[in-house]
């Protein structure tokens, strides 16, 4: 996003949000922010939960939100005034009063958010990769997830004709903008956005251009009334889940066969890898589980001719086996701690890489929305 579209998009969401703007420029905007606003945006819920609870009158928050900070003048901001810098006393005796106080104790620094003191107003940049313009965006993407909407009605002749005992019908719309993402080691995405009639079950594709021709309001116009649902929200999904399969199984699926190719191969490069190691190891543990057989068959023979042998031969093989004993003792301490064996490894591996390489279609809903239009006929 560049300069220009980032402004564009911020005074849209302040311009929704109800937000007072004081002062615009094309490299900043000064505003006051809305109740609502100020709920999403300032992350003060002790301040909110006083104001709930006491029923007091709310002082929202003033920000300056800068488009282009590389272009933001150094003199665009009023440094705090002190009490020697104080304007004089005003013939206000209450003003009076508040300006004796001023020069005993200083100017306190006024409330952000306040209409009164010298105060200085928070700056945020809202460059591409900023955090406030994440947090806006993100604000902006869940308060518009679901919303319903009825076209605005203009001074022309409708409006004439729907004065008196007549009203104009709206019908309803079910509009869902979903994201297609082909993924594999690669990934490309498809954004559609469908509408559907709640009354005629009419299916359109790219809605979303010919509701961005239309002006919206989320308040029902007078002299307007809506037209009753032949058809439910989950008959309205299905219809555009079927479309929208069918989009999928006429698309070209060669990425998806190129994906599949992709991952028997690295199947094979890990197996070339792992297979003579699994190999090995195997031969290995065979060897070992022998030659503790014969181990065990020469230890039987030595204690049978043991009990034949002097007291003193016994007595040195005990002392030799509690060397031993304690030798494996030490030994047994200081080995690691257990660690993934050589076939879950490769397991493992193999699981990462089918993650990776392998051809799927994920839809995922941005947002959805109930559109009322005007219809072609005009209902009594």
């Amino acid at each position: 996003m560049n300069t220009d579209q980032i402004s564009s998009y911020i005074m849209r969401y302040l311009d929704a949000m109800s937000c007072s703007i004081m002062e615009k420029t094309p490299v900043y905007v000064t505003v006051k922010l809305s109740e609502q606003a100020d709920r999403l945006l300032t992350n003060r819920p002790y301040y909110w939960g006083f104001i709930d609870r006491t029923g007091t009158e709310a002082e929202t928050m003033r920000y300056t939100f800068v488009f282009d900070p590389a272009n933001m003048p150094a003199d665009s901001f009023r440094a705090p005034i002190s009490y020697v810098t104080a304007p004089g006393v005003p013939a206000n005796p209450v003003a009076a009063g508040e300006a004796a106080i001023q020069r005993t104790f200083g100017v306190a620094p006024g409330f952000n958010g306040g209409a009164r003191g010298p105060d200085r107003i928070p700056r945020e940049n809202v460059d591409f990769g900023s955090r406030r313009l994440a947090q806006i965006m993100e604000v902006a993407k869940e308060s518009g997830r679901f919303v319903s909407l009825y076209e605005s009605l203009d001074s022309g002749s409708e409006i004439q004709f729907a004065r008196g005992r007549h009203s104009v019908a709206y019908e309803p719309w079910i509009m869902l903008n979903v994201k297609l993402e082909f993924a594999c080691d690669l990934k490309r995405e498809e954004l559609h956005s469908i509408g559907f009639s709640l009354i005629s079950g009419t299916l359109h594709t790219d809605f979303m251009d010919k509701m961005m021709q239309c002006e919206l309001t989320p308040k029902l116009p007078a002299q307007v009334h809506t037209m009753a649902w032949r058809y439910t929200l989950d008959q309205a999904v299905q219809q555009i889940e079927q479309l929208l399969t069918e989009h999928v199984r006429n698309s070209d699926e060669t990425w998806a066969v190129e994906a599949s190719e992709r991952l028997e191969d690295e199947w094979d490069r890990l197996a070339a890898y792992y297979e003579p190691l699994l190999k090995e190891e195997a031969e290995n543990k065979a060897k070992a589980a022998a030659n503790e057989g014969t181990v065990s068959v020469t230890e039987s023979e030595i204690k049978a001719k043991a009990d034949q042998a002097s007291e003193s031969i016994i007595l040195t093989i005990e002392v030799t086996e509690d060397k031993r004993d304690d030798t494996e003792h030490e030994t047994t301490d200081k080995e690691p701690p257990n660690e993934r064996t050589l076939e879950e490894q490769y397991e493992m591996r193999r699981n990462e890489i089918e993650w990776q390489f392998q051809p799927r279609i994920e839809m995922s809903i941005i947002n959805a929305a109930i559109v009322y239009l005007r219809s072609n006929k005009v209902m009594t």
